[in-house]
């Protein structure tokens, strides 16, 4: 019982320190989990959501803010800390990558402001558990009316998680709808189905059920917001609403598109606080501006909404309160999303969205054994076998992806029309290209590491972003430029002689790509990398002798195919479960090809921490197991 009175013995001094009664708002977050923008109704969708209607009526509605991640962890990774997950290494999905020691999140800031902070109830930055998030409290009961004190500004978080992708899987969709008024229900007939998707009735239903979840969450929503009123809290309590990143569905969630990354954002700020918010568009607090702005800005906002000082580290800035500043261009990335690899980043401006791909070998349905629970991946599958995708599921269908595209989201917000090849837009490829080429220099985006190289490396600096930010700067900025120049060129599909010096050099990430440059260019010229790459199989590397003995495999090549599954074979044993979960995503990618390895890999006995190995191994078993 003694923590009571040191509890509130702190309180009371931190009151008397900061002056918060008069000086500090309270904040409301409510968040939703993978839900785009034009699903709600104050942004022309189609679900039954009055309460946040209201809301975005009341106040502030952001046409253009965007995740900096499609999918939840890295996205919240940003939210949380202010700085990109590609700067962190937080970007691949459930990698746990460790902050460097003078990165936390922004609540502690608030906290040790005078603020209480709360979180109800999700976490899941992507960060290790040495991450000092900064909340007083953390779990299902979270909640403002915790404070010690009644005048006590207060920062609370309510996730929302009606709206997530798991919310479409089994009859769960048919329990919301149940529980819903009539005029939230909607059926087939009621959607608008885009033009990337085949015209179904079973991608109807699932959509008509992605605008019920919705409305599901605009009750939730709801009930949250009459608790502030019906404390008295609503005319000092700035109000903020976001999703964390697009549509659980395919095309959406994971993707570098519109629907993947554009969110809804609206924010409410009482009378009392509209000075010190800086409000744009002339200081109305009710309107809609198309003002670019990214998720990674929300702690630096809130933090300047407080009249607290912005940690020179973060690399988010605020879009409201002292300090505001317009965005020009919003960059957004994706890495690995489950067990297989995949690595692009994306420019937004106010009118173009530009996509980078640097493993162009990639197919389009890139999609985890996690989405077939939703129905409308596995009729886009069905779909495709039977020949009946339409022209705007292209995406889906390619078997290779190009380096860059270009799209005009204004005038093609469904992202149909690449305009990447068009002389008209020439300029605006370069500038956004050179948008985010000259960001990942500048930040030092540590996806252009190869994921076990990644953590390796990370052990032994302490943290991923230590890798290049610690040291002797000149020679880590001469460093990165080097990797980065060998992975541009595998993107831009350069001829094998670009990277013939490289598969020797002393940086196993320079020799990494290198190899993956040189059976690129083989691949697609049908030629024999046998020569190049079979060195590379005893490279001093794990990583290099995994993609040296990949490429081999992929393109066929007869004298080099026992060696190469061999290379593989001997991977599979690894202690390091990065090096482990890397042979085993190529043995499971190749084939049939590595049909003779997949009794050795269905045999391991994995532990619970190498989620993505057993999903692996999992696949590999069914194709033992046959039709």
């Amino acid at each position: 019982m003694r923590l009571i009175p040191a509890l509130v013995g702190w309180v009371l001094a931190a009151a008397a320190a900061t002056g918060w009664a008069a000086d500090r708002p309270n904040i409301l977050w409510i968040s939703a989990e993978d839900l785009s923008a034009g699903t709600l109704g104050c942004y022309g969708g189609a679900a039954h959501t009055p309460r946040l209607d209201g809301l975005a009526a009341a106040g502030l509605r952001y046409d253009a803010a965007f995740s900096a991640a499609p999918v939840c962890a890295p996205s919240r990774s940003a939210i949380i800390t202010g700085v990109m997950p590609t700067t962190l290494g937080s970007l691949p999905m459930r990698c746990k990558a460790t902050p460097p020691p003078q990165i936390s999140g922004f609540p502690k800031r608030l906290r040790e402001a005078g603020y209480w902070c709360t979180n109800n109830s999700k976490t899941d930055y992507n960060l290790a558990g040495s991450f000092d998030a900064g909340w007083n409290q953390s779990n299902r009961t979270a909640h403002w009316r915790t404070r010690p004190l009644p005048d006590q500004p207060f920062f609370a978080v309510f996730n929302l998680s009606v709206t997530h992708e798991s919310g479409l899987f089994g009859d769960k969709p048919e329990a919301v709808r149940r529980a819903l008024p009539a005029e939230a229900r909607r059926e087939g007939a009621d959607v608008t189905v885009p033009p990337y998707y085949p015209d179904t009735p079973v991608i109807r239903r699932a959509l008509a059920q992605r605008l019920e979840l919705a409305a599901a969450l605009d009750i939730d929503a709801g009930k949250i917001l009459d608790e502030l009123a019906a404390d008295g809290l609503a005319d000092d309590t700035i109000v903020v609403f976001w999703g964390d990143h697009g549509e659980g569905i395919p095309h959406g969630k994971r993707s570098l598109t519109e629907h993947g990354l554009r969110v809804p954002m609206l924010v409410q700020v009482p009378e009392k606080w509209r000075g010190r918010a800086r409000l744009p568009g002339g200081g109305e607090p009710a309107g809609a501006t198309a003002e670019l702005v990214s998720l990674l800005d929300l702690g630096p906002t809130m933090l300047a909404l407080a009249d607290v000082a912005r940690p020179e580290w973060m690399e988010g800035r605020p879009f409201l309160g002292a300090g505001a500043t317009a965005r020009d261009v919003v960059i957004a990335a994706r890495d690995r999303m489950d067990a297989p690899p995949g690595f692009g980043r994306s420019a937004r401006d106010a009118r173009f969205r530009y996509v980078r791909t640097f493993l162009p070998w990639l197919d389009g349905d890139d999609l985890p054994d996690y989405a077939t629970g939703v129905a409308i991946t596995n009729e886009l599958r069905a779909v495709r076998a039977a020949g009946g995708l339409p022209a705007g599921a292209g995406w889906f269908s390619r078997t290779t992806r190009p380096a860059d595209e270009l799209y005009d989201v204004v005038a093609d917000p469904d992202e149909l029309a690449d305009l990447a090849a068009d002389p008209a837009h020439r300029a605006d490829l370069e500038r956004l290209r050179h948008a985010v080429r000259s960001w990942m220099q500048r930040t030092k985006d540590t996806g252009i590491l190869p994921e076990p190289i990644l953590r390796a490396e990370a052990k032994k600096a302490g943290s991923e972003w230590a890798i290049f930010h610690l040291g002797d700067e000149t020679r880590a900025h001469e460093r990165y430029a080097a990797i980065l120049d060998t992975a541009w060129a595998v993107a831009e599909g350069c001829h094998d002689d670009v990277f013939a010096d490289r598969l020797t050099n002393d940086d196993a990430a320079v020799r990494w790509w290198a190899v993956s440059g040189t059976g690129w260019a083989a691949k697609r010229a049908g030629g024999d990398p046998a020569a190049a790459l079979v060195p590379r199989l005893v490279d001093t590397d794990p990583a290099v002798r995994i993609a040296a003995a990949t490429w081999l495999l992929r393109c066929g090549t007869p004298t080099a195919t026992d060696d190469a599954r061999a290379a593989l074979g001997a991977e599979i044993g690894s202690m390091n479960p990065d090096i482990r979960v890397a042979a085993l995503v190529a043995i499971d990618d190749l084939g049939e090809i590595t049909a003779p390895l997949w009794p050795t890999a269905a045999a391991l006995d994995l532990g619970k921490d190498e989620e993505y190995s057993r999903r692996t191994v999992e696949r590999i078993r069914r194709r033992l197991a046959g039709p």
